[in-house]
């Protein structure tokens, strides 16, 4: 979108009994700059916790609220996208919180740049229960042969470039009609994990060199109680494209190690036939725009 109206964002936060992080995480988007373009959309499950209570405090900054039961986490998502029509998209679940900057920065992204469908931070953080940031990790760069051989997927044993996460990945409501508009049920925990390869399948995904997302690691989170399940399931979604996780070892090692160099602005160390390539967005202050390119 270069002309015309800015882009309008759907935003939805998933809770259930977590009101000891929920008043962070909507904090985290309410207050942003860009929040006027903005529909937030609240999906709490029935809580008993004082969370109700807490989502009424905000409820004038809200696009739609609800309390009720649902069919779980990704039903109440899905649900959630259901409630506004805004062209990009994302959620945070209520433990988790947007850096400050990061729905300007997204909105910007995709109003510069039309042909890029879907969007995740090179550098998704982490903060600790209270949280305070504490480190921020590095996902050098995506494209479609390293995901379907197990590249982003960690606790594996295989070389990898990080978890694709959620909290730093958005998207256009165009790609997600495309893939279907729902999540893949089938799944319990990884439908994160299905829906990007879903989408990867479709179109490349852009790493943005900024921070967006903070996951916090707060001893309950599901990825981490359940590690092994959902890494489990995310190989069972693999398996839909390639039957052999990975199809050739030594190459995602050698592509991994590259793509490091390449982020990090090494790319002339690389052997040409042996570097893959993924795209990035970059800011140019000549012109105040950002920038697709292919490293």
């Amino acid at each position: 979108m270069t002309s015309g109206a800015p882009s309008r964002m759907t935003m939805v936060t998933v809770n259930y009994n977590y009101a000891d992080y929920l008043a962070d995480c909507m904090s985290s988007i309410i207050d942003q700059v860009a929040f006027d373009r903005v529909d937030y959309v609240v999906m709490d499950g029935g809580s008993t916790d004082g969370s109700v209570d807490l989502i009424k405090g905000q409820e004038s900054k809200l696009y739609h609220w609800q309390s009720e039961p649902d069919g779980g986490m990704y039903h109440a998502i899905e649900a959630g996208f259901g409630k506004s029509d805004g062209e990009i998209m994302g959620w945070l679940n209520s433990d988790d919180m947007l850096a400050p900057w990061a729905i300007q920065t997204v909105l910007d992204i995709f109003d510069h740049l039309p042909d890029v469908q879907w969007i995740t931070s090179r550098f998704p953080m982490q903060a600790r229960k209270d949280g305070t940031v504490i480190k921020a990790d590095f996902v050098p760069g995506v494209d479609q042969w390293g995901f379907y051989n197990g590249e982003h997927i960690k606790s594996s044993g295989l070389p990898t470039s990080g978890w694709i996460v959620q909290d730093s990945t958005f998207w256009r409501r165009s790609l997600w009609d495309e893939v279907g508009g729902c999540f893949d049920h089938s799944f319990s925990l990884a439908c994160d994990f299905e829906l990007w390869a879903r989408f990867i399948e479709k179109t490349d995904c852009y790493i943005a060199p900024v921070p967006l997302g903070i996951y916090r690691y707060q001893g309950d989170n599901k990825a981490v109680v359940q590690r092994d399940a959902y890494r489990d399931e995310c190989v069972a979604v693999l398996q839909r494209y390639t039957p052999i996780i990975p199809e050739d070892a030594n190459r995602l090692g050698e592509r991994v190690f590259a793509k490091h160099l390449s982020a990090l602005g090494f790319g002339h160390l690389v052997d040409p036939s042996r570097k893959p390539h993924f795209k990035s967005v970059v800011f140019s202050h000549e012109d105040g725009r950002y920038h697709a390119v292919e490293v």
